[in-house]
């Protein structure tokens, strides 16, 4: 009987220590693991700066004299306009937004 409960702590232990082995090279992969992500303002920036900074993120776009917003992947961001794909419920369009009647864009730091 007791070479049966060493065997147990032995497995138990061993499966453990897998798990530790295995959880490690994760965490080593992402150095920024458990930080929280912000959003970089800068004072001279513009809106064509703060969305070319933010190219290749899902973001959602507020525009100007209304309540619309585009939720999307922000592709690319050019002199005047602004290239969203993968919309929020019309997946298979893409939009393109006017720089300067964009109010307002928010994009996703964190997760709870």
């Amino acid at each position: 009987m007791r070479v049966l409960g060493n065997a147990r702590f032995a497995l138990g232990a061993a499966v453990a220590a897998a798990l530790c082995l295995g959880a490690a090279p994760a965490a080593a992969q992402d150095p920024a693991a458990g930080q929280e992500k912000k959003m970089v303002f800068e004072a001279q920036d513009t809106m064509a700066s703060a969305l070319k900074r933010l190219e290749g993120k899902t973001v959602r776009v507020r525009l100007a004299g209304g309540s619309d917003e585009v939720v999307g992947k922000l592709e690319s961001v050019g002199k005047e306009l602004a290239h969203l794909s993968g919309l929020q419920g019309r997946e298979f369009f893409d939009a393109v937004v006017r720089i300067d009647q964009v109010a307002a864009v928010s994009v996703q730091v964190r997760t709870r």
